[in-house]
């Protein structure tokens, strides 16, 4: 009886380490989910793109934006009244112009460039974005002020294309600076 037990029991354990374990795992779940890189193709080409606005050159930018580029500036009342924030209309060339425009307004623009600065993230839903996280500084011409400003943006990829960037930052030395150029 001792045997026939003992032969049963190392059976089961037998099956039992045949059978392959079928577990869902979080990923799988996770739709918001994904992973990040920095050495890729998408985090390269943002990081051209930010070392050629600081040089006031949109030749990248041109090729990487859509014409039909959704900018959206996360900043204090640029919302609707569904509490959306609102696109900024003119897509990519509106987009490029006021980036231009704040050299006019700037100099000794630069941004930083820091390891861990930017990244790409692939979500598990298959939507890819490249992050940003750094400072934005500048010498205001008409105020003669250096200023600066914490920016994180989030540029949304179809394919090799930016087709919306979402910016957040405090507008307020941008605005100070307008103002100051509008002086007489």
């Amino acid at each position: 009886m001792k045997k026939l037990l003992l032969c049963i029991l190392v059976s089961a354990s037998l099956i039992a380490c045949t059978n392959q374990e079928t577990k869902t795992t979080a990923t799988s779940e996770d739709t918001e989910g994904g992973s990040y890189v920095s050495l890729d193709d998408k985090t390269a080409k943002a990081k051209q793109m930010i070392e050629g606005y600081m040089k006031n050159d949109t030749s990248l930018a041109h090729e990487v934006y859509v014409d039909t580029l959704k900018a959206i500036d996360g900043f204090a009342n640029n919302v609707d009244s569904l509490n959306k924030y609102k696109v900024t209309p003119g897509g990519r060339s509106a987009f490029i112009n006021a980036d231009m425009f704040t050299h006019t307004l700037f100099s000794d623009i630069t941004m930083t460039l820091n390891k861990g600065d930017l990244k790409t993230f692939t979500g598990n839903n298959g939507q890819v974005a490249t992050g940003y996280w750094g400072l934005w500084t500048g010498k205001g011409k008409y105020t003669n002020t250096v200023t600066k400003v914490p920016l994180h943006m989030i540029l949304w990829w179809k394919g090799d294309k930016v087709v919306t960037i979402y910016r957040i930052f405090d507008p307020s030395t941008l605005k100070a600076e307008v103002a100051a150029s509008q002086k007489k």
